[in-house]
């Protein structure tokens, strides 16, 4: 995970390397956002090298800490279930002081905001890169999580070229009433419908018209890459063809 320099808001000193948290060590931290920090991490046990991202814990609106924990956890646990080759693999959560962490496979790679920004792109490489990130948002979907902060920032193109949707951290479970709310759910239903992924697909549809706008070359092929049936892709994918022809 490179090219995603850590932001200067302000909060609490990051973890020195050498800490721990849990069973791994950290390296050095590689981002920083308003839902928590991520860290390049060591896990001894598997010797190999993890991104592990700790969640902030904002109790608030009648929820407590306790409450807030248990939910984040909650979610991180559901995204963890969530096994698809276009989402980033979790391989464990658990708890560090008051946070949640994720440790997950660090990608050796670029986000999609930098990708597009490299060089120029053109729209058939935007749409397939974009049709891979809808495919990793449908699995998520069909798992009953909505990831609701979909963005450039949020999808890595690792070097070998695969496109993996990652930070969950605003995920909501599927039938919750909001961010604040307490109810537990034990195990998720899959959504129904348009409702389920509407929050998706109103970021995911202008990201892909806006980087392909201009494009570099080549005519109008809607035989250039396949595209899935899901609901986000197929409404995504049309308007990004009207918007380029």
């Amino acid at each position: 995970m490179t090219n995603t320099p850590p932001s200067r808001e302000s909060g609490s000193a990051p973890l020195a390397r050498g800490a721990s948290i849990g069973r791994y060590v950290v390296l050095s931290l590689v981002g920083r956002g308003g839902m928590g920090d991520v860290y390049a991490a060591y896990d001894p046990e598997l010797d190999r090298k993890v991104a592990v991202k700790l969640l902030r814990v904002k109790p608030g609106n009648g929820v407590s800490l306790t409450e807030g924990r248990q939910r984040t956890l909650r979610e991180a646990q559901a995204i963890a279930r969530l096994s698809h080759p276009n989402v980033v693999v979790v391989f464990d959560v658990g708890t560090f002081e008051d946070k949640v962490f994720i440790a997950m496979e660090f990608v050796e790679g670029n986000t999609l905001a930098y990708w597009s920004e490299a060089q120029p792109r053109t729209w058939q490489e935007i749409l397939k890169v974009f049709v891979s990130a809808g495919r990793g948002l449908e699995a998520a979907h069909e798992k009953g999580l909505v990831h609701r902060d979909f963005k450039p920032d949020n999808v890595m193109i690792g070097r070998d070229g695969q496109v993996r949707v990652m930070d969950f951290g605003l995920v909501q479970l599927s039938g919750e009433r909001g961010p604040d709310a307490a109810a537990a759910v034990a195990a998720p239903a899959p959504p129904t419908g348009r409702a389920a992924t509407d929050a998706d697909l109103q970021s995911t549809r202008p990201l892909a018209v806006t980087r392909a706008a201009r494009p570099a070359s080549g005519a109008l092929s809607m035989s250039t890459a396949p595209l899935p049936t899901s609901a986000v892709m197929t409404s995504l994918a049309c308007e990004l063809c009207c918007s380029i022809s």
